[in-house]
């Protein structure tokens, strides 16, 4: 009976260390490239929307992450990462109104501003300003 409480305990061990390891590795995700007006080239609307959506998304799981925005400030590597994220949305945007104009606000097809609005509500309701 002690072999497999033994063999019980060092399997949860590996499992629990496995798991923390894991979860670790989220965090300190590589911080994604900057890119300036130069390198942002959207060719449609749709590039725009698509963009933007994932971008947003990108920050809201970053967000995600940690409790409290606090925490995120703490972890430098989540922080700069975050912060690489929201230039990014803000160079992005900047193109599109430049590039397309106020057709950018009116939902046509695949440009979906109220998707675009409902995720910006929720990283605003984090604390999270873009």
């Amino acid at each position: 009976m002690n072999i497999l409480h033994s063999k019980i305990f060092t399997s949860f061990s590996l499992i629990s260390l496995m798991f923390i390891l894991s979860c670790d590795n989220k965090i300190g995700d590589s911080t994604p490239v900057l890119i300036s007006e130069e390198t942002y080239n959207p060719k449609t609307i749709c590039d725009c929307n698509d963009d933007g959506i994932s971008l947003l998304n990108d920050i809201l799981s970053k967000r995600t992450q940690f409790k409290t925005l606090e925490h995120l400030s703490a972890n430098e590597t989540a922080s700069e990462h975050m912060n690489v994220l929201k230039k990014n949305w803000k160079v992005m945007q900047y193109k599109c109104l430049k590039q397309f104009g106020p057709a950018m606000m009116k939902p046509a097809g695949c440009n979906q501003p109220r998707e675009i609005q409902s995720i910006k509500e929720q990283l605003f309701k984090l604390g999270v300003r873009t």
